[in-house]
């Protein structure tokens, strides 16, 4: 203990709270991002079959995929939130996944290749302000 001085303690304690700065800028720029326009789109093989347009209108809307291989999946919109209620594949994790409503949030129904993304059709923003997330 006696090679431990007051100052190594600060700098370590400086470094343990910075590590969670980029951490804290994401979550910043997730909560003020501008998601009023938010869209659903259904893909299969990348190839947009449907987009829904998810607002607060009350409605149900529906859509059922069907594919020459017997494959079928239903996605339901209600109100802002998207999800797979029923396919017609062993596992059923893509049904058993929670609906989503964010921008960036998926579901996967994998063997049918099937891919729900809610994606934000408003301005992006690219400014770049010199903050690496990943590092």
């Amino acid at each position: 203990m006696k090679m431990i001085r007051k100052g190594d303690i600060i700098i370590v304690m400086l470094l343990m709270i910075s590590s969670f700065l980029p951490l804290g800028i994401f979550s910043y720029k997730q909560a003020h991002a501008d998601d009023t326009h938010l869209q659903a789109i259904v893909q299969v093989d990348g190839e947009t079959l449907k987009t829904f347009n998810l607002e607060d209108d009350g409605k149900t809307e529906s859509f059922l995929y069907h594919d020459d291989h017997g494959h079928e999946n239903l996605i339901v919109r209600t109100g802002t939130s998207i999800e797979i209620q029923e396919a017609s594949c062993r596992d059923q994790v893509c049904v058993q996944m929670n609906s989503i409503r964010n921008a960036g949030d998926t579901i996967l129904c994998l063997p049918h290749r099937v891919l729900v993304e809610v994606v934000s059709d408003g301005p992006v923003d690219n400014q770049t302000d010199g903050v690496d997330i990943i590092s």
